[in-house]
C-alpha cells in the first residue's frame, strides 16, 4: 500500500483555489470596469444568468457579488471623488 503525498491538494480544494482566484480577478475588474456601479453590476448579471438557468454563471456572480458586499472598501477607494 503506497503512502499518501502529504503536500498533494485534493482535487476539491484545488478546484476550490482555482474558483477562488478567479472571483478575486473578476471582483478587480468589475470594479475596474462598472467603477461604483460594481456591485449593482454583479448583481444584475447574477439575475440574468439566473433567468437563463446557467447555474454556474449565476453562482460565479452571486460570489463576485458577495465579495463586493462584504469589502465595501473596495468600491468606497475607487468611488472618491478626486
Amino acid at each position: 500500500m503506497s503512502k499518501p503525498l502529504m503536500n498533494a491538494l485534493e482535487p476539491s480544494t484545488e478546484a476550490d483555489a482555482q474558483h477562488d482566484v478567479a472571483v478575486a480577478a473578476a471582483v478587480e475588474l468589475a470594479m475596474e470596469f462598472y467603477g461604483c456601479d460594481a456591485v449593482t453590476a454583479a448583481a444584475k448579471r447574477a439575475f440574468e444568468a439566473r433567468d437563463l438557468n446557467r447555474e454556474s454563471h449565476y453562482r460565479f456572480w452571486l460570489h463576485i457579488f458577495k465579495s463586493l458586499k462584504s469589502n465595501p472598501n473596495l468600491v468606497n477607494e475607487i468611488c472618491q471623488p478626486g
